[in-house]
C-alpha cells in the first residue's frame, strides 16, 4: 500500500474505490492471479470498517458486526482465516426510546421481529410478553388485526413497489408498533423516518413474502427463517476492522497495489479497455463531461489503464462516472457522527439497557439516535475494557439523521454524549468518570424510492459497456451480509467465473436490515 503521488501502473482489474467492496473485489482478482490496482480517494482503506485506540483498547471506529441472514459472510471470513475469531454477542438484546406523555420512556425490544415489526402475535406466547412490554395491551392488540386482514391491506394498489415502510406496518398493526418499534429501529438503522423509506429499500421480499404468506407477521418470520441459526449477528474477536487488514495484506501479498489519495474524475472505454483519470490531490471532481481524446495521456501520471474496471464508490460518483446523472440522484446519505466513550462506573456492570437502545427522533431529552453498550454486547471488549480497570466500559452513541447531520463540534458531540448516557442508561454518570473520548463522523447509505430503476439503468449501462462491475453497499443492499458477497459475485463474473450462491441465495440485491450492524 503506498500513498506516492507519481506511481502509474496498468493492471489487469482497476478498483475504483478502497472501501470493503472495493477490497473483496480487488481480493477476488488478486487470488485468481490477476494484476490489481485499488484507487482510494482518502488515506486509508476500508471506509467504516476501521480501527481505533482509545485509552489503550483498541476497536472499531465504525461497522463492529455482520448479519448472519443467509449465511454469506462467514464462508469468505473462513477464507480469510479468520474463522476462529467469529463470535456471537450477549444475548440479552436492546432497548428502544421514545416519548410517552411528554418525557422520555424506555423498553426492551421485542426479541422475535425485523425493522421492529413483530414476528410472533400468539397471545399465549413469552414474545407477546415482551410486545405487550414495549407497547402496552392496547398496543398489541392493535398489532393483532394483522393477522385478520387480507395481504393486499397497506400495500399501494396502484405502485406496490412504492409503498412505505411506515404506510404498511401502520395499516397493518397500528400506530403503536410504528412509534415504539419501528421509527426507533429504522431510524438507528438509515437515519430516517419509516415513512419515507420504500419498503423494498429496507426490507427486500417482505411484500413478496406478504402476499406469499398472507401476513405481514408471518412475512417477518419467513424472511428470519433464511439466517443462520443463533444470533442475528455476529462480530470478529478483536473488531471487524480485522477484515480491512486482513483482505489489504492478502491483496498486497498477492501482487495488488492499494494507491492512496486518488481521486477519479473521469473514466473512458477505450478498445483496450478501461482509461481512468486520477485527479490532483486536492483538486474536486470535473461535472461529468465526457473525457475528450487526449485529455488524459496512457502515459501520464494522472491516468491508469486496465482491461476491465470495477466502480467500487458511493452512488453519486458512480453515477456520475457513468454518465448517468440523468437516471436521477441517490437519496443523500446522512451524516452520521460516532462518539465513543470510556466510562468508569460500575453501576453499567448490570447491564441496564442490555446490549444498547435505539430512539426515536422526537424523544425528549436525548439528542443521539442509538447507543451501543459495546462493552455490555462483547466480551472480548469487556474483558479488554476490566482489564486493570474494574468498573470500566466502552458505550458508543450515534448523531445525525436524513436531512439533519450534527452541526455540533467534536468536543460539543463528546458532552452531549455524556448527557444523553445520564438519560439512555438511567444512570448518573459523573463527568470526571468518562477516561476517555472520540468522535468519528460516517455516511449513511439512505434508500431511494427510485433504488430498483436506477439499479436497472447502471446494470443495463455496465452491460452495454462491457468489462465492468458496480457494487457497493448502495447496489447491493446496506449491511456485510449483502456487500461482500455481492462484490465477491460480480467480480468473478467479470473474471469470466461465475460464483455459485451460497445456502440458496442469488445474487440479488437484498438490504440488510439487521439494526446492530450498521446503526453507528
Amino acid at each position: 500500500m503506498t500513498d506516492e503521488r507519481d506511481a502509474e501502473l496498468d493492471a489487469d482489474l482497476l478498483v475504483v474505490g478502497g472501501g470493503i467492496a472495493g477490497l473483496v473485489s480487488a481480493w477476488t482478482a488478486a487470488e485468481a492471479g490477476r494484476r490489481v490496482t485499488v484507487l482510494e480517494s482518502a488515506g486509508h482503506v476500508g471506509g467504516p470498517v476501521a480501527a481505533h485506540v482509545l485509552a489503550g483498547l483498541e476497536m472499531d471506529a465504525g461497522t463492529e458486526s455482520f448479519a448472519t441472514r443467509g449465511g454469506r459472510v462467514e464462508p469468505l471470513l473462513a477464507e480469510l482465516g479468520l474463522a476462529d475469531r467469529v463470535v456471537e454477542p450477549n444475548p440479552v438484546g436492546a432497548w428502544v426510546g421514545y416519548r410517552y406523555q411528554g418525557r422520555f420512556a424506555a423498553s426492551r425490544l421485542p426479541r422475535t421481529g425485523m425493522l421492529g415489526i413483530p414476528g410472533d402475535l400468539d397471545e399465549h406466547g413469552t414474545a407477546y410478553g415482551e410486545l405487550v412490554e414495549a407497547i402496552g395491551a392496547e398496543g398489541a392488540r392493535a398489532a393483532r388485526r394483522d393477522l385478520t386482514l387480507p395481504p393486499t391491506v397497506g400495500v399501494d394498489a396502484t405502485d406496490p413497489g412504492a409503498t412505505t415502510l411506515g404506510a404498511l406496518v401502520e395499516a397493518r398493526m397500528g400506530r403503536a408498533v410504528i412509534d415504539r418499534l419501528v421509527a426507533p429501529v429504522a431510524g438507528g438503522i438509515y437515519s430516517g423516518d419509516p415513512y419515507e423509506m420504500p419498503v423494498e429499500s429496507v426490507a427486500h421480499g417482505l411484500l413478496s413474502a406478504l402476499v406469499e404468506v398472507g401476513t405481514l407477521s408471518d412475512a417477518v418470520r419467513h424472511l428470519q427463517a433464511q439466517r443462520a441459526p443463533g444470533s442475528a449477528v455476529r462480530g470478529l474477536v478483536g473488531g471487524m476492522h480485522m477484515l480491512t487488514d486482513r483482505l489489504r495484506d492478502r491483496i498486497v501479498a498477492a501482487g495488488g497495489r492499494i494507491l492512496l489519495h486518488r481521486e477519479v474524475d473521469g473514466i473512458e472505454r477505450t478498445a483496450e479497455g478501461w482509461r481512468v483519470r486520477v485527479a490532483a490531490v486536492g483538486d474536486r471532481p470535473s461535472s461529468g463531461s465526457p473525457m475528450s481524446p487526449g485529455v488524459c495521456d496512457p502515459g501520464s501520471q494522472t491516468c491508469h489503464t486496465a482491461s476491465q474496471l470495477v466502480l467500487a464508490t458511493t452512488a453519486d460518483p458512480a453515477l456520475r462516472l457513468l454518465e448517468l446523472s440523468e437516471a436521477g440522484p441517490w437519496a443523500h446519505p446522512a451524516a452520521v457522527a460516532l462518539v465513543t466513550l470510556v466510562v468508569d462506573d460500575a453501576r453499567l456492570d448490570v447491564e441496564p439497557r442490555g446490549t444498547g437502545m435505539l430512539v426515536t427522533a422526537d424523544a425528549p431529552d436525548v439528542q443521539a439516535k442509538a447507543m451501543t453498550h459495546a462493552s455490555a454486547k462483547w466480551r472480548w471488549i469487556a474483558d479488554a475494557a476490566a482489564s486493570g480497570h474494574p468498573g470500566r466500559h466502552v458505550l458508543r452513541l450515534s448523531y445525525g439523521r436524513a436531512g439533519q447531520p450534527s452541526t455540533m463540534t467534536d468536543d460539543e458531540l463528546c458532552a452531549q454524549a455524556v448527557r444523553d448516557v445520564r438519560v439512555l442508561t438511567d444512570v448518573d454518570i459523573a463527568d470526571r468518570a468518562v477516561a476517555a473520548t472520540a468522535v468519528h463522523r460516517w455516511l449513511n447509505v439512505q434508500p431511494s424510492a427510485r433504488a430498483d430503476e436506477i439499479r436497472q439503468r447502471v446494470d443495463a449501462a455496465a452491460a452495454n459497456l462491457g468489462d465492468l462491475a458496480v457494487v457497493g453497499s448502495w447496489r447491493s443492499g446496506t449491511g456485510l451480509a449483502s456487500v461482500l458477497p455481492y462484490a465477491r459475485e460480480q467480480t468473478l463474473r467479470l473474471l469470466g467465473h461465475p460464483d455459485r450462491p451460497r445456502n440458496g441465495t442469488s445474487g440479488a440485491s437484498t438490504a440488510d436490515t439487521t439494526y446492530e450492524e450498521v446503526a453507528k
